[in-house]
């Protein structure tokens, strides 16, 4: 229901404020012509919820804001431009940089096709604007048709999130949670958000994070500590990104060398980085580039190492052991979810076990590590048999 609200001064607002939660368009008429203009009639079909972020194929928050002749015509403009935008940045999202600059583009009827539907969270319109939040969920199928005709390698998996610790050395102090913290700071601004391939957790420094860990803590890697944090937020890895400041004084050059020590299931694990400032860049400018690049490498080695290879489809026998059915249907469902596993094949079931041919694109350690974020142990025994089990202990 629209509402004209009031403006400070007991004004009619020019706006009509809109609040839809989550409905959405379904999209792929059959002819050319209705496909055509599927984006320009997306607002008369809001049917159905759409959740927020709901995998990897869903973007969300999109911004449009759009003017026309009239209402109706910049709302058709909005959501033609916001599916568009959505779309570029979710083959964005699946892919690597280096294969960026040859996505496809394509017209506002071919990507209509590949939306599935069309959430809209708050509304404003006047006589001749259109203001909207959208999130756009695309169909994973033809998605992933799109990519594979066009040769382009892509990552669907999505990690477990991380937490991120910033601790910052300077003038002789070492801070975590005290401020200032311009490293901190810098790391709480990197927008990731819930649907990214490595979902990024910054604490904000409240008291029970305060309690639980402490910058010589975090630094010394003492495992208690960070093993009571990683619970708070219920994480299994931590990463310390400890950074160091100084200035080179003869040529004014700052420099930040960053230390990541990574905390988790697998063990510790450490990679030191040095980041010298560009010409007229400030300090406080560096650190936030910094944090920014950091943030985005770590985006591009998860999805490097769940790249999907369609050229190398591949199969392995394993054993799953059960601890009744219950545990084999939570198994299957996980490996039907994962896309790296083409397809299941059950070969015998017992109360105690279940063999099964997984068909699988890729190589064996790609589809390790996508497993392991579906709560799924992939292990090879000494005698190179196959071992498909639980992590999770329920």
């Amino acid at each position: 229901m629209a509402v004209a609200e009031a403006s400070e001064n007991g004004t009619a607002n020019p706006f009509t404020i809109i609040h839809r939660r989550r409905f959405v368009m379904l999209a792929g008429l059959a002819s050319t012509r209705r496909r055509a203009m599927a984006a320009l009639a997306s607002s008369l079909a809001l049917l159905l919820a759409v959740p927020a972020a709901a995998d990897m194929f869903t973007v969300a928050p999109v911004a449009v804001d759009e003017t026309a002749e009239t209402a109706a015509a910049a709302r058709d403009i909005a959501l033609t431009k916001g599916q568009q935008r959505a779309l570029r940045r979710l083959l964005e999202r699946l892919t690597l940089k280096v294969d960026h600059g040859r996505l496809p583009s394509l017209d506002a009827g071919a990507v209509a096709e590949l939306v599935s539907g069309i959430g809209i969270d708050e509304e404003k319109t006047s006589a001749t604007r259109y203001i909207a939040s959208l999130s756009v969920a695309f169909k994973k199928d033809e998605m992933r048709r799109l990519l594979r005709g066009h040769g382009i390698p892509f990552s669907e998996a999505r990690s477990k999130p991380l937490l991120v610790l910033p601790v910052l050395r300077a003038a002789g102090a070492v801070r975590l949670w005290q401020s200032p913290n311009p490293w901190h700071e810098a790391w709480s601004n990197v927008r990731t958000g819930p649907d990214a391939p490595v979902p990024l957790i910054v604490p904000a420094g409240e008291l029970a994070d305060i309690a639980a860990l402490g910058a010589e803590q975090a630094l010394a890697g003492d495992a208690r500590p960070l093993a009571a944090i990683a619970g708070r937020y219920g994480v299994a890895d931590v990463l310390v990104a400890f950074a160091e400041i100084d200035v080179d004084l003869a040529t004014r050059v700052r420099r930040l060398q960053v230390s990541l020590q990574r905390h988790g299931p697998t063990g510790p694990s450490a990679v030191v980085e040095s980041f010298s400032s560009r010409e007229g860049e400030s300090e406080a400018a560096l650190i936030e580039r910094v944090a920014a690049a950091i943030a985005g490498g770590i985006q591009e080695r998860w999805k490097a190492e769940t790249l999907i290879r369609f050229d190398r489809e591949r199969s392995l026998s394993a054993v799953v052991p059960l601890r009744g059915l219950r545990d084999w249907l939570v198994v299957r469902e996980r490996l039907g979810g994962n896309s790296l596993v083409r397809r299941v094949e059950l070969t015998a079931l017992s109360v105690e076990s279940a063999r099964i041919v997984l068909h699988y694109w890729g190589d064996v350690a790609r589809l390790t590590v996508a497993l392991a974020q579906s709560d799924l142990r992939l292990v090879e025994d000494a005698a190179g048999f196959w071992k498909v089990a639980r992590s999770d202990g329920s």
